[in-house]
């Protein structure tokens, strides 16, 4: 699907044609944490200046500012003032996914376990310490995901940043940097489970009432239909595993109708 903002990669000149703050962040923070990772620049080494950054990106310094705080907070760079950004001198424990190379039946169901744990109290957290700012970049993704909806995209990289954002908005690092380090494994998760039409409904109902309940600061009712949404997810991906287990019977069964013709 579209990307909320248009990247280039890290040997073209980028550029970011954006509509909101929001999605410049987030594609900023993007775009310097794949580099980082594909190491442009090593450990203990000083990244651009915020101007400079600003100038290649064609974004405000606010959200480039904003995008390095989000960097710091899973460890990924340290924040000197007066000095600069720089590379923490290790690869970032939150890359969970990185020691998985396939998400299967039973890794999808341990990572749902692990997010209905998590994420209703992310929930509530939010609910008391998120800004008006990122409670409008909340509302801005709902309003995106539903759009992507009604024009039959694929929304699932939004979905992920609706639920990284409200890690965020908790305020909690070691919450938030747990969300980052499973994030990649949500994101296939996700894919899958939205191929239901049921499913993008279901969610992007609760995603509209979550965000309802993040603006008016109801902490029990954002916790409440996370856990809703948690286990409205754990549901779905049963009843994905239990259909792929059909499928797979029947082609099993298929080809042995067929070794038994020949």
């Amino acid at each position: 699907m579209p990307e909320p903002d248009a990247i280039t990669s890290p040997t073209q000149k980028s550029k970011i044609n954006a509509p909101n703050e929001r999605s410049v962040h987030n594609a900023v923070f993007e775009e310097l944490r794949l580099r980082i990772r594909q190491g442009n620049w090593l450990p203990g080494e000083r990244i651009p200046s915020i101007a400079q950054l600003a100038k290649e990106f064609h974004a405000g310094s606010g959200s480039i500012r904003e995008a390095l705080r989000s960097l710091q907070s899973i460890g990924v760079v340290k924040i000197e003032h007066g000095s600069g950004v720089y590379v923490t001198g290790s690869r970032p424990s939150t890359e969970i996914s990185s020691h998985f190379e396939n998400v299967g039946a039973g890794l999808r169901m341990a990572l749902a376990e692990t997010r209905w744990v998590l994420e209703p109290e992310l929930a509530a957290l939010a609910a008391e310490r998120s800004t008006d700012e990122e409670l409008n970049e909340i509302e801005t993704l709902v309003r995106e995901m539903e759009k992507a909806a009604h024009d039959g995209i694929d929304f699932s990289d939004l979905d992920v940043l609706f639920h990284r954002q409200i890690a965020r908005a908790a305020r909690n690092p070691i919450l938030s940097q747990t969300m980052e380090g499973v994030s990649d494994l949500f994101l296939e998760s996700r894919r899958t489970i939205l191929l239901d039409p049921d499913a993008v409904l279901r969610a992007l109902r609760y995603h509209q009432l979550i965000a309802d309940a993040l603006r008016i600061r109801n902490a029990a009712q954002a916790r409440l239909l996370m856990q809703g949404h948690m286990n409205s997810m754990l549901e779905e991906i049963m009843k994905s595993e239990t259909l792929k287990q059909e499928l797979n019977l029947q082609t099993t069964t298929s080809d042995a109708i067929q070794q038994e013709e020949k």
